[in-house]
């Protein structure tokens, strides 16, 4: 009977989390819905801190279920004020937030380190954005005829114009904001719901290895740069956006979402460096 108490109470507890980080996610993504990409699709979402952070300090299927149900929840409210759809949600978002929280939280769990975090941030953003840019293609090619006329070549680049617009406007909020929330966050989640919350905190990292990986990411978003501005790739990715004044902005989102990276590594190396952290970053209280 004990057995079954707790496990109740563990399923109580996994639920719980689900329903904060869904309903903080779907807060935070319609707060910044009327911000446009430049295609006119999909929203400006620093708010994937939310699931970023329960990536961190809980499961992968607390933070997979909780991105996947808020990110509904958010396209459910917005549809409406007409700032959403969500049919499209379904096919597109859902499934990224799902597949692409689930993985960073997995990927966490494999090397609890700051440069790990940094790394599995830039895998998982692109792979559940990819995902989701494509399921947005595919529902546009069916049900509006512009797209449905494009040729294969130019949903293709659709498909990471939007994956890589998304990608580098979440980054710098992931990288800069997702550590010190941790820090505050993580002990009184760990303390309320000792079961679904991942007990270790951060550690072991060594300064020099952060910071080659974050001279790394940073080198990665400048040649991607280098590539959307001085290539025909560039040219590619951005050719069916309904908004072009704002194309040079979002090219230079690729400059900001790297100098992010780099200025995190930086800092905390420094830190980690006069033995400030990582023991301090996310211990226990």
């Amino acid at each position: 009977m004990s057995d079954a108490k707790e496990g109740y109470k563990n399923i109580s507890k996994t639920v719980a989390l689900i329903a904060i980080c869904a309903a903080l996610y779907a807060v935070a993504s319609a707060a910044t819905s009327p911000i446009p990409t430049p295609w006119g699709v999909g929203h400006f979402r620093p708010g994937v801190i939310v699931p970023a952070l329960f990536a961190l300090i809980s499961t992968p299927f607390v933070a997979g279920t909780g991105a996947a149900i808020g990110t509904f929840m958010a396209s459910f409210i917005l549809a409406t004020f007409g700032l959403s759809n969500p049919f499209l949600s379904l096919v597109s978002g859902v499934p990224g937030n799902f597949i692409g929280f689930y993985l960073l939280s997995w990927l966490l769990s494999k090397g609890r380190t700051w440069h790990s975090f940094v790394t599995s941030s830039v895998i998982a953003l692109f792979v559940g954005n990819f995902i989701a840019a494509t399921g947005v293609t595919a529902y546009f090619s069916f049900v509006v005829p512009n797209w449905a006329a494009w040729t294969i070549a130019e949903k293709i680049s659709t498909i990471f114009g939007l994956t890589l617009f998304w990608m580098v406007t979440m980054i710098p909020f992931v990288v800069a904001l997702v550590p010190p929330l941790y820090r505050g966050i993580a002990p009184i989640l760990s303390e309320r719901f000792a079961t679904g919350v991942r007990p270790e905190f951060f550690g072991n990292d060594r300064p020099r290895d952060l910071l080659y990986n974050s001279v790394m990411v940073f080198l990665l978003f400048m040649a991607i740069y280098v590539g959307v501005v001085m290539t025909p790739f560039g040219d590619a990715i951005f050719n069916k956006v309904i908004r072009p004044e704002y194309v040079f902005w979002a090219k230079n989102l690729f400059i900001i979402a790297g100098g992010t990276v780099l200025a995190f590594g930086l800092t905390a190396s420094f830190f980690m460096s006069k033995k400030l952290s990582p023991e301090s970053i996310g211990r226990k209280v």
